[in-house]
């Protein structure tokens, strides 16, 4: 009890009489030795000079310091001490540490210094080091100063501790504490007086606290952001550990209990202090010492165990020795009562600190307590290895700091990875298995996320997850982050693995169908067990995918639900599946079985009549269906690619020097891979080539046959001729866009090898003929600009067709085929002949076909599809604009043009924009259609705005009406607003004139005037429906849960929409074809901070061209030299904007404002302040 220690502690009057001799004081504590257990412990370091053992050496020592004068043996110790003190002064840093070695001389013969201590100072240069980073370690003072000035190890401040306390209990106690404060940051410090007074450690501690609070500390030594933080936490746990370490070795542990007592009254008082350097500091110090109470417990445990097994050992057999028996009982028994007295000091301090510390305020003590309790449980799983302690561990599980979450995963990967202490875990993990799953899946924090997948892998060899959870978490290899993905790689493959297993074991046995099929069951060329193993691959991978479809090829799920948008398409979902399967799955590196396996035919096995043998079930297991036919050959492009890649990097690696069979040899691969692929590649189309979706997948190995490293091998002409008319009859047979783009793709990438390139010219030559041949076959209506005079089928397939010229515009130069007039001889003659009119003509009356006209009532899918051709017209069109525009522009080099050529050009031009300019008038700004139009129409006034610095005749100036602009103007305040609704953000917009508020009103009834994507649903301007997702009530997020994702997307969709239209806009003020550019600019910079960090970006552009107006602002204002501010900050709010604003949006306007270094706005509102957090305890 406290009361016990201060009665058996010596007060300084009592010792008054030992300080008087100070040289009797210094014999004393030389005869004085060490414990032996300093020596056992480390005998061979250099510091336990003054640790010898009591024979030889020593004993002689103490034998002539009893006989001899002390007088005369410092006299005869003195020259050699100086010598040694000398050397070492010479190789020491720091000289002032000298009277810190001349405590060395105390214990221990002279004859032995010089040799241990060359080596002490030669292994010490580097602790100084770190200690010297200590600021004002020296000045101090106390256990502060020996432990961070340098000078000795941590066991040697705690023995010579040992002997103060000795003489003074209270003092050196009072050592401990004021340690602890300095370590905390505070320089007040306690007294022996303080110590004795154990009732009055509260009220200390309270006025402690008021002293240090005064001086405003923000930060403390063990958080701080310096190198020596982590150096002082590890000291102080250290410094704990081995002070009750040694404790216990010289068993005061045992027999003066109170000290230990004293100890954690001071610490606990600490750690549940208010003020969070106190709190923290004693905590992590407290956690120490519990530990050390562990590990003594521990090894009492073990010591008790060894001595009855070893009693019972001697009292069996005929060389029994009881006495000796005897000896080990009475050992095994007081290792017992000892083991005893340490778990009620380990329940002691865990009930006092632990219990309220592991739910502190304060989430870096929170971690701290987590990690503390792991180590106990594997270090002393006699009194933490049960559910009441491991349920600490569960609840931390939900805490709402990352970092906690991350600790505590981290301590029970610990626990699992230990096959023996999965019984003990059971229970836990019954009870807190969901939460993992959940932590797996839906965590925002990345690393949180790996961890707990390679902890449910573990759950999962012991059998202790549903099979709901395998599939859950298998799913997650679908995931958007590539660290998860990576993660779950082991998880996944154990789920193929297990069905592989299961299959085999359903066909009898691996035995068996060796047995049956013999060779056969591991070929890779015919249906086997590599094959079954595959097709367990691929029906996985589907079954997930079913599960979770793939989103948009511009969207992508990230974590904990949220989505991404990608300026480009994504690839395929199973692409980067098996880019993250490569290197684990063997399967995936023989891409030339893959390929054998895809080709191979297996509904041949069922056509030839029923075998119920082996080998026939097996062949009926491999077969595959028309999804995962799909899945494996994405698979097979991640193969070849990876292959090909590999084949590459090992032509181009410089380390070590290859020989010339070495690099003949990595030729020969590169060139065999390459004509293997090249033949691929037709027969995969003659076999998949029917489906769209597999036939996309088949042209994608195009592109790696297209590597530049392939392009030396392409040398036979033929066989790539081959594979180019292959791909021109999936470009004609198939109306999906997505075949049509990528065979165009390929044509393009062919037009680059210049042995290849007549025959590649040729081939688009050819589908230049029969595409424009099919549409004019298909114009044979007499007013190809009325809307809604085609049949569904008409319009679907010249749709298709409309879109083949569009795609062969974006390759090759349209104009000769677009501007060509078919003879009047030529073709059948009749009602449905072909109008003898030039395309462009034709695609210039679709583009009318978007005007609505008033009154109009129309099946929406029936509009949309006359959009659509409408659109695809619009864009070839523009890419016919685009081709002209690039070859006036060589005029400057040199070329000619006539007259003819440049008025048709202008009459195309004019056309387009005219009918562009009536779709935008006719039509909602808030459709797609608008917004897709208004990109066109500013694609064509830039590209013809870069003739000015050209040699092109005057004619092909345009100059943007200002009824152009407003238009679109408009559309870009329809695609804020959509974006500001999505959002749930307010936005500054423009005041509506009255005309276009009459024009809504009138195209409020319109079939398609509204949204496409949205309907009618397009929520208005301070309607709730515009609230953030968060602030959905409980009872009806359930309602709204399954739409949800479709709500995400449908806001990148939005955002992608406006970034888009603003990001045209801009290149066309930059490029000077803006009517207006001033009052263009200030449009776009009206909600520059209002609609997120891409917008924001979108319009920072606009600031590319501003060196000047810069330069002038730095010559203003030298101490603000950053980018000028947005136009909407500059220019004073005018009356023709309404200001809405919400706090909404100050995040991103505090990014802003950091970003161009200007003062706030005085329409902007204020930051609301953090809210102070709360320092308690509990």
């Amino acid at each position: 009890m406290p009361g016990v220690l201060v009665d058996s502690m010596s007060s300084p009057t009592a010792n008054a009489a030992d300080d008087v001799n100070p040289s009797e004081s210094r014999r004393s504590r030389r005869v004085s030795k060490r414990p032996h257990y300093l020596v056992d412990e480390q005998p061979s370091t250099s510091k336990r000079k003054r640790d010898a053992p009591d024979d030889g050496p020593d004993d002689e020592d103490v034998a002539s310091e009893e006989s001899n004068d002390g007088e005369t043996d410092a006299e005869d110790d003195e020259p050699d001490e100086e010598e040694l003190r000398d050397r070492r002064t010479k190789k020491a840093r720091n000289a002032p540490k000298r009277p810190a070695t001349k405590k060395a001389k105390t214990n221990g013969t002279a004859l032995q210094m010089p040799i241990r201590n060359s080596a002490l100072k030669a292994k010490r240069p580097r602790k100084r080091a770190a200690g010297g980073a200590v600021p004002d370690a020296d000045q101090a003072g106390g256990l502060y100063a020996e432990i961070f000035s340098g000078d000795k190890e941590i066991e040697e401040v705690v023995s010579d501790w040992i002997q103060r306390f000795k003489q003074h209990e209270s003092s050196a106690l009072a050592d401990v504490i004021n340690f602890v404060l300095k370590c905390c940051g505070c320089d007040s410090e306690v007294t022996h007086y303080d110590v004795e007074d154990v009732d009055g450690a509260t009220n200390r501690i309270g006025d402690l606290q008021e002293e240090f609070q005064a001086q405003n500390v923000s930060d403390y030594p063990i958080i701080a952001r310096t190198k020596f933080a982590a150096t002082l936490k590890h000291t102080l746990m250290e410094f704990f550990s081995v002070l009750v370490k040694t404790i216990d070795a010289t068993d005061v542990l045992f027999t003066n209990v109170e000290l230990i007592e004293n100890v954690q009254v001071w610490l606990s008082t600490m750690s549940g202090a208010q003020n969070r350097p106190f709190r923290h500091t004693a905590t992590v110090a407290s956690l120490s010492v519990t530990t050390a109470l562990c590990e003594i417990g521990r090894d009492l445990a073990t010591a008790a165990a060894t001595a009855k097994r070893q009693s019972e050992s001697m009292k069996k057999g005929r060389g029994a020795n009881k006495k000796r028996a005897s000896g080990l009982d009475e050992d095994a028994q007081q290792a017992q009562q000892k083991q005893t007295l340490v778990d009620t000091m380990v329940k002691d301090w865990f009930d006092t600190i632990f219990i309220h510390r592991y739910r502190d305020v304060d989430p870096k003590i929170r971690v701290d307590c987590a990690e503390a309790l792991g180590e106990w449980i594997v270090t002393y799983p006699d009194v933490f290895f049960d559910a009441q302690h491991l349920r600490y561990l569960g609840w931390v599980l939900s805490d709402a700091h990352p970092q906690a979450r991350h600790e505590v995963l981290k301590q029970l990967l610990r626990l699992y990875e230990k096959r023996d202490r999965l019984a003990g875990l059971k229970v836990f993990t019954e009870r807190f298995r969901e939460r993992i799953v959940e932590m797996a899946t839906l965590d925002n924090e990345t690393g949180v996320r790996s961890l707990a997948i390679q902890l449910l892998n573990h759950l999962r060899d012991a059998g202790y997850l549903e099979p709901d959870d395998i599939d859950t978490v298998g799913r997650l290899v679908f995931d958007a982050e590539q660290r998860v993905r990576k993660a779950v790689v082991p998880f996944f493959l154990a789920s193929v693995n297990d069905m592989y297993e299961a299959k085999v074991e359903d066909l009898g046995g691996l035995e068996a169908i060796t047995e049956e099929t013999g060779d056969d069951a591991d070929s890779s060329e015919r249906p086997g067990l590599p094959w079954l193993k595959v097709k367990c691959l691929a029906e996985i991978l589907e079954a997930y995918d079913a599960f979770d479809p793939e989103l948009s090829r511009n969207a992508a799920k990230g974590p904990g639900g949220n989505y991404r948008l990608h300026a480009e398409e994504l690839e395929s979902r199973f692409i980067t599946v098996g880019g993250t399967l490569y290197h684990d799955t063997e399967t995936m590196h023989d891409w030339d079985s893959l390929a054998k396996y895809l080709l191979y035919d297996t509904s041949e096995s069922a056509q030839n009549g029923v075998d119920n043998g082996i080998a026939a079930q097996l062949k009926g297991l491999c077969k595959l269906s028309a999804r995962e036919e799909y899945i494996l050959l994405e698979l097979l492009n991640v193969s070849i690619r990876q292959h090909v890649s590999e084949l590459v990097d090992a032509a181009a690696e410089k380390r070590g020097k290859k020989t010339k069979r070495q690099r003949d040899d990595l030729a020969d691969d590169q060139e065999s891979s390459a004509r293997q692929i090249t033949n691929l590649i037709p027969q995969l189309l003659k076999r998949f080539g029917d489906s769209p979706e597999t036939a996309l997948a088949v042209l994608r190995l195009e592109r790696i046959v297209s590597l530049e490293a392939f392009s030396d091998f392409q040398q036979d002409a033929s066989t790539y001729k081959n594979l180019l008319g292959d791909i021109e009859k999936q470009f004609l047979s198939h109306g999906n866009e997505d075949v049509m783009t990528e065979a165009s793709r390929a044509l393009l990438r062919a037009k680059q090898y210049q042995d290849l390139g007549d025959v590649t010219e040729e081939k688009i030559e050819e589908l230049w003929e029969e595409t424009i041949e099919t549409f004019r076959r298909l114009c044979t209506i007499k007013e190809p600009s009325k809307r809604g005079n085609l049949t569904p089928k008409v319009l679907d397939a010249l749709t298709k067709t409309v879109y083949r010229i569009e795609r062969l515009s974006s390759i090759s130069d349209p104009g000769a085929h677009l501007r060509a007039v078919p003879d009047a001889q030529s073709g059948r003659k009749g009602r449905g002949a072909p109008a003898r009119v030039s395309a462009l003509e034709l695609l210039t009356a679709f583009v009318r076909r978007a005007v609505l006209d008033e009154g109009t009532h129309e099946d929406r899918a029936a509009a949309e599809a006359e959009d659509v051709l409408s659109i695809h017209a619009a864009q070839t069109l523009g890419l016919y604009l685009l081709w002209s525009t690039s070859s006036f522009a060589k005029l400057s080099s040199g070329a000619v043009t006539t007259d003819d050529q440049i008025e048709l050009f202008t009459a195309s031009r004019d056309n387009l924009l005219a009918e562009i300019a009536a779709v935008l008038e006719s039509r909602s700004p808030s459709s797609s259609i608008a917004a897709e139009m208004s990109q066109i129409m500013l694609d064509v006034h830039t590209s013809n705005a870069t003739l000015r610095n050209t040699k092109a005749p005057s004619e092909l100036s345009l100059d943007m009406p200002p009824t152009s602009q407003a238009l679109l103007l408009r559309v870009l305040t329809a695609c804020e607003r959509r974006l500001a609704n999505k959002t749930g953000k307010h936005i500054e917009k423009p005041r509506e004139t009255r005309d276009e508020e009459m024009d809504d009103a009138a195209l409020a009834a319109s079939p398609v005037a509204s949204d496409d994507e949205d309907a009618a649903a397009e929520p208005q301007d301070g309607d709730q429906s515009s609230a953030p997702p968060s602030l959905v009530s409980d009872s009806d997020s359930s309602s709204a849960s399954s739409s949800d994702g479709e709500q995400d997307a449908s806001q990148l969709l939005a955002e992608k929409r406006l970034c888009t239209l603003g990001g045209k806009l801009v290149l066309a003020a930059l490029a000077g074809a803006a009517a207006d550019e001033r009052g263009l600019r200030k449009r776009l910079e009206l909600n520059r901070a209002k609609l997120g960090p891409n917008w924001r970006e979108v319009v920072k552009f606009l600031d590319a061209d501003k060196p000047a107006a810069a330069g002038a602002a730095r010559k203003k204002a030298p101490a603000r030299p950053s980018a000028p501010a947005p136009a909407a900050a500059r220019v004073e709010k005018s009356p023709a904007v309404v200001v809405v604003e919400s706090e909404s949006e100050n995040e991103d306007e505090d990014m802003l404002e950091e970003e161009e270094d200007e003062d706030e706005d005085e329409g902007r509102e204020e930051v609301p302040e953090a809210e102070v957090e709360s320092v308690l305890g509990d």
